[in-house]
């Protein structure tokens, strides 16, 4: 018998998978088999990092039917068993009159397994001794037979774990509430998707509930451009530990992605660039996207739920521009992920528009620096070319001192440049949290 693991009906409830050592996103599942006259109970250990050695081999289940239909007397002889998941094979012969050899298998096993295999034939040695009377080792075969103690519709078929895993990889849930939610809605994977969203909707609102009021002053900036359309979010956290974890970045894409669906649905201005901002209300008001239900605050609520943090979806830009405007921007810090494709994520993002006669060549690097200069400097207005050189002090972007340059005044880094600085959006995360904690 292999080891006794908790019943994985007595885990809580909650479908956000939570890590507990070596059998992390794993469930357990005690069976059954019947052959020889000998019931052996087994517990197996499905998505465990034991991998091959956590379950029971078809193959071998076949090899204990062949030897209960050939009869299979196995005293005063030796086996050496190369490996069969759970050593069902082994256990089998052990019972049958034999202590099997179990040195080729026993080196190739962890330190963890070999206590399991030891367990799995004491266990197993003991069941004989009280069982099964000296000479009635042989007795008569029932039929061979396999049960589940956690729903009828899941049983050890190869598609029912594939459909399991592919349900697993596509919503991210635990094994233990991926297995719930399908037979919950018997066998069908759409239903148990929906099923699974709902019951993390409903636990995420109520986590939510029970975190607010906590500082988020972490987070990230979030900056998207598609085409003319370029938009700046920003997503806090409680800790930067958090704002690092890639569910939380796959949030601040959803926010981006959202904000630009509502950007792009807005009637266009031909003439001139138009530009936007949300507040915190009407950004969580907006549409999840056309892959996703519910709103953006919905997608916070099971954020919060799986990453256990308060989260806030604080505010956001957007900026259009027509043929002859360009759009600058810059993320400190920038950080990219493969899985989130053009996102850009950092503590600190700039938009700054620009106004072009001709299409230049080094319009992107140029956009940069200003961006660059915006993010650096924190300035209040655009300012004039009129205006007078200032210090360090000065809040109007044209007369302040280049940052990487201070020797010369943005303005007169500009001018030559052929393009005209027109608006500048900029975002520092947490900004503004010292001033309401203050109050």
């Amino acid at each position: 018998m292999a080891d006794p693991d908790p019943d994985p009906e007595s885990e809580p409830e909650s479908v956000f998978p939570r890590e507990v050592g070596l059998f992390a996103d794993s469930y357990s599942e005690k069976s059954q088999f019947s052959f020889c006259g000998h019931v052996l109970s087994i517990t197996q250990n499905f998505g465990s990092r034991l991998g091959v050695a956590a379950g029971v081999w078809d193959a071998a289940l076949s090899l204990c039917s062949y030897f209960e239909s050939q009869n299979m007397d196995f005293r005063g002889k030796k086996v050496i068993e190369l490996g069969a998941g759970t050593g069902i094979v082994g256990i089998l012969a052990a019972l049958q009159g034999l202590l099997p050899h179990w040195c080729a298998r026993w080196w190739r096993c962890t330190a963890t397994r070999k206590m399991s295999l030891l367990r799995s034939l004491s266990l197993c040695l003991v069941s004989r001794t009280r069982s099964c009377p000296a000479g009635s080792l042989l007795l008569q075969s029932p039929p061979l037979w396999h049960t589940f103690h956690t729903g009828s519709w899941l049983s050890s078929s190869a598609s029912n774990k594939e459909l399991l895993m592919k349900l697993r990889r596509k919503t991210g849930y635990s094994f233990v509430n991926c297995k719930k939610a399908l037979e919950t809605c018997g066998g069908d994977l759409k239903q148990a998707e929906v099923w699974l969203h709902k019951q993390a909707q409903k636990e995420g609102w109520s986590k939510a509930a029970k975190l607010h009021g906590r500082k988020t002053k972490e987070g990230l900036i979030g900056l998207l451009q598609e085409g003319n359309t370029t938009v700046l979010v920003e997503v806090n956290c409680e800790t930067d530990f958090v704002s690092k974890n890639l569910r939380f970045q796959q949030l601040v894409q959803q926010v981006a992605l959202g904000t630009m669906l509502h950007c792009q649905s807005l009637k266009d201005q031909v003439s001139t660039y138009s530009k936007g901002f949300l507040n915190s209300s009407e950004l969580s008001g907006l549409p999840a996207g056309p892959d996703r239900e519910g709103s953006l605050k919905d997608q916070l609520a099971v954020a919060i739920g799986k990453l256990g943090e308060n989260m806030t979806l604080k505010r956001a830009a957007w900026v259009k521009v027509p043929s002859g405007f360009y759009v600058g921007s810059y993320v400190h810090g920038a950080m990219h992920s493969p899985s989130l494709h053009n996102l850009v994520l950092g503590k600190y993002g700039a938009l700054v528009v620009c106004e072009t006669s001709e299409q230049k060549a080094n319009l992107e690097d140029l956009g940069r620096r200003l961006g660059q200069h915006v993010v650096g400097m924190a300035p209040l207005s655009v300012g004039s070319l009129d205006d007078e050189p200032g210090g360090e002090a000065e809040t109007k972007m044209l007369s302040q001192p280049y940052l990487l340059d201070p020797s010369i005044t943005l303005g007169q880094y500009v001018q030559p440049q052929g393009v005209s600085v027109i608006d500048f959006v900029r975002f520092e995360c947490g900004e503004g949290e010292e001033a309401a904690e203050a109050e």
